[in-house]
């Protein structure tokens, strides 16, 4: 039987013994792999939001910011109804041209001006994983 990413993150953390499944960012060193990565699908779920690169992957559990190249900003996963617009499928087709890092928000921009802030928090769960092209998991 096949295990999901999100058993095989859970097992990971157990095999190597670290209790604490909420973490921050890792250095935006770490995250260059998503440079030049275009959006080519986008998974929305009911607590989750997927997003599906050439070379990687990102699932968002947490909160989330579209700011659009107008500069228009759409906050997601916060709305508890689910009733804000989610206009990300701007996004699709387009390349992420810079990766900024905080210890608590990955802000990824995008070739047509938009960009997307992903937040995370120190809280006992963890708001979501990137996957590279390997299958290597970052939880944040």
């Amino acid at each position: 039987m096949a295990i999901s990413g999100w058993e095989a993150a859970i097992a990971r953390t157990r095999l190597f013994g670290d209790t604490k499944a909420m973490h921050p960012f890792p250095d935006a060193s770490k995250l260059q792999f998503l440079l030049g990565s275009e959006l080519e699908q986008i998974g929305l779920g009911m607590w989750q939001i997927q997003l599906h690169f050439d070379f990687a992957h990102v699932c968002i559990g947490g909160d989330l910011e579209h700011a659009d190249k107008t500069g228009v900003v759409r906050r997601h996963n916060t709305d508890k109804d689910r009733l804000a617009p989610i206009l990300l499928h701007h996004l699709l087709g387009q390349k992420i041209t810079e990766v900024e890092v905080e210890p608590f928000r990955l802000t990824l921009g995008f070739t047509g001006g938009d960009s997307l802030r992903i937040f995370s928090d120190e809280g006992p769960y963890e708001c979501g994983q990137i996957y590279d092209k390997d299958g290597a998991i970052t939880v944040f």
